[in-house]
């Protein structure tokens, strides 16, 4: 915890750098979010994905840095400061993947670095449509692609959170849509966030989705009092999940999470040991008149 007054400060201020929190203990959420509050903690935190994530974690803190080539440079506690710092420096222009552009395009890729998408859309497009020189070409669709992918993945996943229930997720995406102003194909993103956080349904399902999270955690804190060796123990704690999630998915009907919920009830069922079938006894003859 000591740490992440730094951790804060470094994610919101410093260009081209991601940073993401795995939690891997087991305490309440309502324990977990005052320590973010308190540090004023606005980076992601996955709450239930740590182990998922595939990352090993020997001891706590632990740190992992995936340089701008997307393979881990660096592991450990602390220490990390002056490695993240070199890493950082061969980050010429945020987000875009490439560090060396044709001198036509620099101005491009400025203004990409900066968060200008627009801009830097119609230069490249300018240098595309009147330059003879192939790097410069290349260079300039480069940006171009880079632009449009982006756009296009962040409204395709925005749209199938949105079947998918999952408005959260979609509430981000049109969010960083937001950053894309000005270009047609990012247009309706104003709009799709607006109907979004101003919906009543859409705003029981995010607390409907919170209170799931915390129910789940909660009883992640219940089972570290689980004697795991002992069936009869893990059984008993089972039954307890299956009744707090039938609980919950019939008092959230029709959301995601009570979607989420009932899908939990299954699976904790079907860990239940099947009870032996008992052979059908014979049936009684009726007794004879004498």
């Amino acid at each position: 915890m000591r740490q992440l007054p730094h951790l804060a400060e470094i994610a919101e201020n410093t260009p081209g750098l991601h940073v993401v929190g795995l939690y891997a203990q087991v305490q309440p959420l309502a324990d977990i979010e005052r320590v973010l509050t308190k540090y004023n903690v606005k980076f992601p935190n996955a709450m239930d994905s740590f182990w998922d994530a595939g990352y090993e974690a020997p001891q706590l803190p632990q740190v992992w840095i995936v340089g701008v080539e997307g393979k881990i440079i660096f592991k450990g506690g602390s220490g990390y400061d002056e490695i993240l710092e070199k890493e950082l420096a061969k980050v010429k222009y945020p987000g875009l993947g490439r560090s060396d552009f044709h001198k036509d395009l620099e101005p491009a890729a400025k203004a990409y670095g900066a968060g200008n998408y627009a801009e830097a859309y119609k230069l490249a497009e300018a240098v595309y449509d009147d330059t003879e020189d192939d790097k410069a070409e290349e260079d300039a669709e480069y940006i171009i692609e880079r632009i449009d992918d982006r756009i296009g993945t962040l409204s395709v996943r925005a749209e199938t959170a949105e079947v998918m229930k999952d408005y959260q997720y979609a509430i981000r995406c049109w969010t960083e849509l937001l950053k894309y102003k000005g270009m047609e194909d990012a247009a309706e993103a104003p709009e799709r966030l607006k109907k979004l956080t101003e919906s009543e349904a859409i705003k029981k399902e995010l607390a409907a989705r919170h209170e799931l999270l915390k129910v789940m955690m909660d009883l992640d804190v219940v089972y570290q009092n689980v004697d795991d060796t002992d069936a009869a123990k893990v059984a008993e704690f089972r039954k307890k999940c299956i009744a707090e999630y039938e609980k919950f998915a019939k008092e959230n009907a029709g959301t995601g999470a009570g979607d989420r919920a009932a899908d939990l009830v299954k699976t904790f069922k079907d860990l239940l040991p099947k009870e032996e079938e008992k052979p059908a006894e014979p049936p009684k003859e009726a007794p004879k008149d004498k």
